[in-house]
């Protein structure tokens, strides 16, 4: 199972929100940049980049800065504002490995699919609350469930998603297995977890769900020193046969 250490980029600096609030921002490093090193140096093979400035607004305003990590050698998985063929492009040329769409599952699917025919990594973001899908930088509710959007999102071609609980989002209240283990239950995609993740128990214990949870999103319990990243990917080897 992937471990993947977060950077969520505002106003330049690596930060991380409550349940996706602006109004509730804690500055980690004042460069994201030398945080991924600091990842890359504890054995980061991948590292989940958003540009919650672009997931706002509605295109990217720290793309220059998702390049320059995606130069450093570890593969880099990213979203935030994604919601043009050219803004996949650039991000795919500058040697991203994977872009997550997320509001663009909703209001553009045509883009979904003409970028699944193109680009093989392509991953779906499917971010909820109370079951129920959100976009435009979590803001905006849907009366859309997480499982019927994937669904659909497997028609148009996504071959993996990443399934956020809003609610737990650096909360560090612990995974919600059981939403993970429904999702499964209904769809055939990997799945890549997100929000809650507080203790290496929480990565232990997803790991046993089998092979179709394909990794894990950390953040605040790494930025907060509940674990260190060594241990979590040690944890996720070993939960995982490895």
């Amino acid at each position: 199972m992937i471990v993947f250490p977060a950077i969520d980029i505002l106003d330049g600096k690596a930060v991380r929100l409550l349940q996706g609030r602006l109004d509730a921002v804690t500055v980690y490093n004042d460069d994201p940049i030398d945080q991924a090193e600091r990842f890359i140096n504890a054995g980061a093979e991948w590292i989940h980049v958003v540009d919650l400035d672009g997931a706002v607004l509605g295109e990217p305003k720290n793309i220059a800065i998702v390049e320059m990590i995606a130069g450093l050698g570890a593969s880099v998985q990213t979203g935030g504002g994604i919601r043009s063929m050219e803004t996949l492009d650039r991000l795919f040329a500058s040697g991203v490995r994977r872009a997550v769409l997320g509001t663009a599952t909703i209001t553009e699917p045509e883009l979904v699919r003409e970028a699944c025919e193109k680009y093989a990594g392509v991953v779906g973001a499917v971010d909820a609350r109370d079951g129920k899908v959100a976009i435009q930088g979590w803001a905006e509710g849907t009366d859309r469930g997480a499982a019927e959007l994937v669904l659909e999102l497997q028609a148009l071609g996504v071959k993996r998603v990443a399934y956020t609980d809003i609610g737990r989002d650096g909360m560090q209240t612990g995974l919600n297995f059981g939403a993970y283990r429904a999702l499964a239950a209904h769809v055939s995609v990997p799945i890549i977890a997100s929000g809650g993740v507080s203790s290496l128990g929480d990565i232990r214990e997803l790991a046993t769900l089998g092979s179709q949870i394909e990794g894990v999103i950390v953040g605040r319990a790494l930025y907060e020193g509940n674990f260190t990243l060594e241990d979590a990917l040690k944890s996720a080897r070993i939960a995982g046969g490895v």
